[in-house]
């Protein structure tokens, strides 16, 4: 397994690229309906790829193809679709049910679709005048067509395992990804072979879910019947996540690394029972092992968490993954169940690429659809005619205005719609039973918008309370003068304003109740917008707006970019990233920082977002340390936060690593909800990393 891990690690998975998708690409009849084209796009795609197989790997699968192109061009969707004030992109950031497949096997999923293409061409004939089968019928086909060239491409991995000597793999792949699996080690196959299809087919970022509750009964059937011991089926889950790393530059992302094979360990069952179990302390252990960025690791937990899983947790996090993502079910599912989410299914929940609660084969959210500013919004204050005579009431209708009118904005100017996938729409519940693509019947279609910058705003909004009750409103054309000329000039009054004022992160109640008002009012707007139909939920996470949202860096924002602020930041300097501290405030330790953040009402802001902090190695060298980081997970619980991701690496090794990236090529960082190598990332989220761990615990 090492030797397999040092493979990746060096990149050798390289050397078999190539770019076949121009070829493989063909123009495709008029007459073929979305669904057809994406079905018959994904069949060229598939045909394209190589099939690789190393002697020792015991779970298969390495993408070749690095050019994936698109299955239909902007005309066609303009053909097809309403594009007036609509953008139409790919299925994303969303989870399937790995549990079809692994049930079913694509062989039964098949069978199923033959029974509804069967009970069309009866009723055809009875009731044509009534009805127009012709678009359901359309939908099953291109189904089908999926299936089959997922077959294919599995049967020519198969023939290529048996070709190489590899019979262990070869015997795998007799079975699955068509017939139900039949044991752990199939289980995994299928899972990791059906994880590269979506890519092939366009889609991106779609995670495994609740890997350890759709797999416990294949490992605990083997392990009962004496065909596997634990030491073996740790060794398959390391090939499963060492197969995972071999494609890491041949995703979607705003960054490489950003690319969703996320997973959810822990958290209770759908029926309210506990559902950690064997698998959930093995995926951590396997993956504190190997140190790959991927796949990226989220635990559930509440109060009951037993102490021995949360120091597994700890003991990863001390490895400088970025990983473990700590979720609080005692917030979290009573949050979903508020929006609108069945009990059940907000028991189930997992989440999207980086912290978004999602539910898996039943929800289609759009969970990144924009970023509000809070700090734009706060800094409206000062440009305010009406500043010389400012009071609270007039302060808080201007900030609540321009916050929703930037929620507005998003929904009206980046008003997205999902495209079909036939490929995705076989893991979703309901779809053949309706005979429908996903993108029209799946149970949860709400959207969300992220709320970036709080801390800053926060600390702005403490400011400017601060001296319109002082009565000294005449100070605010000071600073405004200031922050218009970004500090040059004053830079006493920014020394002043950055060190000396209380900050949010230290656990002050009159600074940290602007957190808890600028999140209701985020909340308000979002709920304005909302109908039964579909709920605008407002997360805590910033996304890659901590940084787009400081300098516009492509066309896509939409959103207004903040310069200077009255907190002391100067333009172009990065917010922090989700909920954190201001980027240089000094804080009294991460219980503050808890404290700070438990002030939001996370009922009514419930897209995801995690508290994030960066800690020294130092701090967790010994088992006391570790106890400590338990303890404190609990303390995260009882305060009633909502996410938390804590991040371990040593400053001076970060500075290294930009001047020697040669030395530091596996060094992995967290860079918002995804961890990925520090040395691929692109200079300005290279020096946001950097600016985040000098101020560590």
């Amino acid at each position: 397994m090492v030797r397999n891990r040092d493979f990746v690690q060096k990149r050798y998975y390289r050397v078999f690229r190539q770019d076949r998708g121009a070829s493989a690409s063909c123009p495709s009849p008029k007459e073929w309906s979305f669904q057809r084209k994406a079905a018959e796009h994904f069949k060229a795609m598939c045909e394209a790829e190589t099939p690789i197989v190393f002697p020792e790997e015991k779970i298969t699968f390495t993408r070749t193809n690095r050019n994936v192109t698109a299955a239909y061009s902007p005309e066609d969707i303009e053909a097809e679709f309403d594009v007036n004030g609509k953008f139409y992109t790919v299925i994303n950031n969303v989870c399937p049910d790995y549990g079809i497949l692994l049930e079913k096997g694509l062989s039964g999923i098949r069978n199923e679709i033959n029974l509804q293409i069967e009970d069309i061409k009866k009723k055809e004939k009875n009731l044509f005048k009534e009805k127009d089968f012709h678009k359901e019928e359309d939908f099953l086909v291109s189904c089908l067509i999926t299936i089959q060239a997922v077959e294919e491409l599995a049967e020519r991995y198969r023939r290529e395992a048996e070709r190489i000597g590899n019979t262990y793999v070869g015997n795998l792949l007799r079975t699955v990804p068509m017939e139900p699996a039949g044991s752990f080690a199939q289980a995994l196959q299928a899972v990791r072979f059906l994880s590269s299809m979506f890519y092939l087919a366009g889609n991106y970022q779609l995670g495994f879910g609740r890997i350890d509750q759709y797999l416990i009964p294949f490992y605990r059937e083997d392990i009962a019947r004496g065909n596997l011991t634990r030491k073996e089926a740790e060794e398959l889950v390391g090939e499963f996540f060492i197969s995972l790393n071999k494609d890491s530059d041949l995703y979607f992302g705003v960054q490489q690394g950003d690319n969703g094979q996320s997973m959810m360990l822990g958290g209770v069952k759908p029926d309210g029972t506990d559902g950690i179990n064997e698998l959930t302390y093995l995926f951590l252990k396997v993956s504190e092992k190997l140190r790959l960025i991927d796949p990226k690791i989220n635990l559930r937990i509440d109060s009951n968490t037993p102490k021995e899983l949360l120091l597994l947790g700890c003991k990863l996090t001390k490895a400088g993954l970025g990983f473990p993502q700590y979720s609080n079910d005692e917030v979290v599912i009573p949050a979903l169940v508020k929006a609108g989410y069945s009990l059940e299914d907000a028991r189930n929940y997992t989440v999207a690429a980086c912290w978004e609660f999602i539910i898996p084969g039943k929800g289609l959210d759009i969970v990144n659809q924009g970023a509000v500013s809070f700090p734009y919004a706060v800094g409206e204050v000062l440009k305010s005619p009406e500043l010389a005579s400012m009071d609270e009431k007039r302060m808080e209708k201007i900030i609540r205005k321009n916050i929703d009118w930037q929620v507005k904005n998003i929904l009206e100017n980046r008003n997205q719609f999902l495209l079909p996938s036939p490929l995705v729409s076989l893991f979703f519940h309901g779809t053949i039973s309706a005979r429908r693509d996903v993108t029209r019947c799946a149970r949860y279609r709400n959207r969300g918008i992220h709320g970036a910058g709080s801390a800053n705003a926060a600390d702005a909004l403490y400011l400017i309370r601060s001296i319109i009750r002082q009565g000294k409103q005449k100070e605010l054309f000071h600073l405004k003068e200031a922050v218009d000329k970004n500090f040059e000039g004053f830079e006493a009054e920014r020394n002043y304003l950055k060190n000396e004022i209380p900050k949010v992160g230290n656990a002050q109640e009159q600074v940290d109740q602007g957190l808890h008002d600028i999140f209701n009012w985020f909340a308000d707007a979002c709920e304005h917008y909302s109908d039964k139909k579909c709920r605008i939920r407002p997360g805590t996470g910033s996304a890659q707006f901590y940084i787009w949202l400081t300098n516009r860096l492509n066309d896509w924002i939409i959103e207004p970019v903040v310069g200077a602020t009255i907190d002391g930041r100067k333009t172009g300097e990065p917010l922090p990233s989700s909920l954190a501290p201001a980027q240089g405030v000094k804080v009294n330790g991460l219980l503050s920082v808890l404290q700070s953040f438990s002030v939001i009402d996370y009922s009514r802001i419930m897209n995801g977002g995690p508290i994030t902090v960066e800690f020294s190695p130092a701090a967790l060298n010994t088992q006391e340390g570790l106890e400590k980081l338990a303890d404190i997970l609990r303390c995260f619980v009882k305060m009633g936060n909502q996410q938390l991701q804590l991040n371990v690496l040593d400053y001076r090794v970060l500075c290294d690593a930009m001047k020697h990236p040669e030395r530091h090529s596996n060094l992995i960082v967290r860079v918002w909800g995804w961890s990925g190598y520090f040395c691929e990332l692109a200079p300005e989220f290279q020096k946001q990393v950097v600016n985040r761990h000098r101020y560590e615990l």
